[in-house]
Order: C-alpha cells, then structure tokens, then sequence
C-alpha cells in the first residue's frame, strides 16, 4: 500500500517509511499538491499525509476531490496543521472527510502511535506487533495503583505507555517497589478507565526507572473497556482540535 507525503520537505518521509513498513506501507514523498491533485488517480495513494502549514491554500482542494472519488475506509487523508490552525478550518476538515489531524511531530512516538491507530481503523493491515498502544496525553483519563504484593502498601504513579497486553508505569515513589521481583504476580490492581475502575492481574516483567506489566487477566467486560479506550484514541483527539476553547 502507498502512503503519500504531500509537504515542502520530505524530511520525514524516512522516519515515517521505517514506521509504517510493518503496517504495509511504502512512503512517497511529493512536494507539489497542485501535481497531486491534478494526478490522483494514476498515483493511486491508499493514503496521504498532506501538511497544511506548508500549504494552507491546496488541503481543501484535494481532500475535496479525494472525497470524490473514494470513502474514508478506502482513501485515509491525515491533514499536518500548525499550532495556530483556525478551529473553523478543523471543522471543515471534518465536514470534508479528512480522517484525522495530527501536530506532524513524527520524533514524537506518541505522534506516531496516534498515526497507527488512525491507519488500523480505517484500513485491515498486517502487523506483526500486534498490539496498538497509548502513550496517555493529559485529557486522558487514565490511572493505576495496586498493592505492594509484600508490604500491603498502597502504590501510586502515572502510566506511561499502555496496550491490551500491558503497561508501563511510573511510581510515584520509586524506592517503595524497587523490591518488587521481576515475575512477581500482582493480583487486584486498580486501572481507571475514564470513570471506571477494573481489576486487573498482573505479573512484573521490568522493574527499572519504570515498572513494566503483562496483564495476565480483567474483571469482566475489562478488557473491552480497555481496548474500546485505546481504539478511539483518534477520535478523541480529532473531536478535541474541532472544540471551541472556553
């Protein structure tokens, strides 16, 4: 599959090429969007990465006539914008059919892990990872805390990164698990989901500067809560750029 970079510099078509591989994508880069638009249908992109801030007259034109010609499902349009991209001009993106907006931070892995969840709603790809993942922004509300398997004491921190599988986590005082044995199980951990709190079982499987842990099982409904979270990571940050700030 082909995923097209429409920008001034094709900087990132590399990075981004590394990234999407195992997803099935290639990269092109293309810098004219007026030669992309006029050719669209022999260049074929199953998706395109346009960046407005270099182009902030061309985005409009072309998600327009790729809306024309092929659903979202089939044609995943994903607009770059700039810091002080017009809230108006996110709800006409919206209205367009673009499928997501994203910062164009791709050194950023949570930038490129928003940009894999976007791709694998809208597309069936083969990825041997398996498993997407969240690096939780500040509007996430996500939580987790358990007991020291030992000591009985109450642990608190942040989650750093998380997926189905597992998490990583932060402690708030790091010296208070340090004895934790990596193949420890931890039963009866408390991971918040918005404003619900499941109980997971977990085993350690990193005790560093953070904590890793598999989740070895959910109450029920838990993990479906957790997986149906993670999924609509995209839309939620897509609805949060199209919301007037008080």
């Amino acid at each position: 599959m082909k995923m097209l970079l429409v920008a001034a510099k094709g900087g990132d078509a590399i990075p981004l090429g590394y990234h999407l591989k195992p997803l099935g994508f290639t990269v092109e880069y293309a810098r004219d969007p007026v030669a992309v638009t006029e050719r669209l249908d022999e260049l074929d992109p199953q998706a395109i990465i346009f960046n407005a801030g270099d182009f902030p007259r061309h985005w409009k034109p072309l998600l327009r006539i790729a809306r024309e010609k092929k659903p979202r499902e089939e044609l995943i349009f994903l607009l770059v914008t700039p810091p002080d991209f017009p809230p108006e001009d996110a709800w006409k993106a919206v209205h367009l059919g673009v499928n997501g907006i994203l910062s164009g931070n791709f050194s950023d892995r949570q930038e490129l892990y928003r940009l894999e969840e976007i791709v694998r709603r809208y597309r069936s790809v083969s990825d041997k990872r398996n498993f997407t993942r969240l690096v939780p922004q500040e509007a996430d509300e996500l939580g987790f805390a358990f007991t020291h398997p030992r000591r009985m004491a109450l642990v608190t921190g942040k989650v750093r990164e998380i997926s189905i599988q597992g998490s990583s986590f932060l402690p708030a005082r790091p010296t208070a698990v340090e004895d934790i044995e990596v193949g420890s199980e931890v039963r009866d951990c408390s991971l918040k989901i918005e404003g619900r709190i499941i109980s997971v079982t977990c085993k350690v499987t990193r005790n560093r500067a953070d904590l890793g842990f598999q989740f070895l099982s959910f109450e029920e409904g838990g993990h479906h809560a957790l997986l149906s979270y993670i999924q609509s990571r995209s839309q939620r940050a897509l609805k949060s750029v199209t919301t007037p700030k008080k």
